[in-house]
């Protein structure tokens, strides 16, 4: 009798639990989206990025834990983190309100157009639980030059998970590490983007310098330490390190 009356008030619990959306905000950690020693140069160029009024202000639900779901604004929550990305990779960077007159953006000294595309998932395996133990972020970054011509559209996808203890602490910790591995993600992808064709790598817009092999060395070694540290894919890191190879 005692088990069945506490599977009922189990069974009641999840049904009370059930069908709610929980708001919670998943920004990075800015801490996390940083250069480091090994990071290449800056591509010398303006860039200006866009996120169109109507994705700022959608809400995205996504499955949470216990039978609930979880509600956020991606591109809100992403945006401090995707400006810094950028400053990281680019000498200059301005946030575009409009792209409606790329003449005047042109003229402005704006040399490219990075418009951020992003796709989240959500799961949790927790019965009692709402806050998700799992959360993916595919972000892709359509590259356009001056003239609207899209170039490239680098794609990566960050993953986060959390504990039980973290995610009672912090109800957003998984959606915040996927959104901080996506963008660490990204940085590398767009460092390594050829930028108005292969002849003109926009990293080699000045002459090679001697220490160019030892450069390398430095960037085959922080490529290792992000597949060992399990942020990018061995199928990344083959393709990444065999693109670092062929520059030398």
């Amino acid at each position: 009798m005692r088990n069945g009356i506490q599977a009922l008030l189990a069974t009641s619990a999840v049904a009370l639990m059930a069908g709610c959306a929980h708001p919670i905000k998943v920004a990075p950690n800015l801490s996390k989206v940083e250069r480091v020693s090994s990071t290449p140069d800056r591509v010398v160029a303006n860039v200006g990025y866009y996120i169109p009024p109507e994705l700022s202000s959608v809400e995205i639900t996504t499955q949470g834990g216990g039978g609930d779901n979880i509600r956020y604004f991606p591109y809100v929550d992403i945006e401090p983190g995707f400006q810094k990305m950028l400053s990281n990779v680019f000498t200059g960077v301005v946030k575009l309100n409009s792209i409606s007159d790329l003449p005047g953006i042109a003229r402005g000294g704006t040399k490219y157009i990075i418009q951020p595309v992003i796709v989240t998932t959500s799961g949790g395996s927790g019965l009692f639980t709402w806050p998700p133990t799992n959360f993916t972020v595919d972000l892709t970054c359509n590259i356009r030059d001056s003239a609207g011509t899209l170039i490239a559209s680098p794609r990566v996808v960050g993953t986060g998970s959390a504990e039980t203890s973290e995610r009672l602490r912090d109800h957003a910790v998984a959606g915040e590490r996927a959104m901080e591995d996506a963008l660490v993600k990204m940085q590398v992808a767009m460092l390594e983007t050829k930028f108005g064709g292969a002849a003109s790598d926009a990293h080699t817009a000045k002459p090679r310098s001697p220490n160019a092999e030892g450069d390398s060395g430095d960037r085959l070694a922080r490529l290792k330490e992000l597949r060992d540290k399990g942020l990018i894919s061995q199928d990344e890191y083959d393709a990444k390190r065999k693109a670092i190879l062929d520059t030398l």
